[in-house]
């Protein structure tokens, strides 16, 4: 938990739901099966991890996530 009461996770969750334009995103998820998956949700996630978390991905590294929980844990990597 961070100030406030606010769980870093469930905004994360949250930004990559309005993303992927479900309501149903898990750590579990791996986010290019969802409906609609596309090049622009995939840019779109790309960019949300640098804009709002400040990591910056090669391409190369993003291409090998698969899940939520592996997008998250690359946030928190790149923040340490």
């Amino acid at each position: 938990m961070i100030a406030g009461g606010v769980d870093p996770m469930t905004g994360f969750l949250d930004r990559v739901a309005n993303i992927l334009e479900t309501p149903d995103v898990t750590p579990e998820l791996e986010f290019r099966s969802v409906r609609g998956w596309g090049s622009m949700m995939g840019f779109a996630l790309f960019v949300m991890i640098e804009d709002e978390y400040g990591v910056k991905l090669t391409p190369e590294q993003f291409l090998e996530l698969r899940t939520v929980a592996d997008l998250m844990r690359s946030v928190e990597a790149g923040k340490a």
